[in-house]
């Protein structure tokens, strides 16, 4: 017959381990959540200085600043300031910054090889009506950097 007190130190036992395995898979799923609002966060001030930046203060260095190559492929680096200028005489001043919207794409683990990526809808609305400028990021290092900047609006259609 087998006592009791060995059955009970050997249940305490798995609980224990089981509460310890519980506890790493929480805290790292934690870890993960933070890392991913962390970096959402970092990205969405990024897109609200860089419409300030380019459309506020006339500044078209803040975008090549933290140009991806990829941003090129669509248009030339050295078209991009003339471009710009462009978009704001057909748009006219901003007026408001609305809303955004974002989403965050990250890796579970944080790797060298693992690229998170941020897409974020600014909805503006400039002198000639309602706008959505549409920029994407890629996670360079410790940088968001633009590989995509578009402007959709009534003004430029026509």
């Amino acid at each position: 017959m087998t006592s009791p007190l060995r059955f009970f130190k050997t249940s305490f036992a798995l609980r224990l381990c089981a509460i310890i395995t519980l506890t790493l898979i929480l805290a790292l799923f934690a870890g993960a959540n933070f890392s991913r609002w962390s970096a959402g966060k970092e990205a969405k001030a990024r897109s609200l200085l860089l419409v300030r930046n380019l459309f506020v203060d006339e500044k078209p260095s803040s975008l090549m600043l933290y140009a991806h190559p990829a941003l090129f492929e669509s248009t030339n680096e050295l078209d991009w300031p003339s471009h710009l200028y462009y978009l704001r005489d057909r748009l006219g001043s901003l007026t408001s910054i609305d809303a955004l919207r974002s989403t965050v794409a990250t890796p579970f683990f944080d790797s060298d090889s693992a690229e998170s990526t941020a897409s974020h809808t600014v909805q503006v609305t400039f002198e000639s009506g309602p706008a959505d400028i549409q920029i994407t990021y890629l996670r360079s290092g410790d940088e968001w950097l633009v590989t995509q900047f578009s402007i959709l609006a009534d003004a430029l259609s026509s």
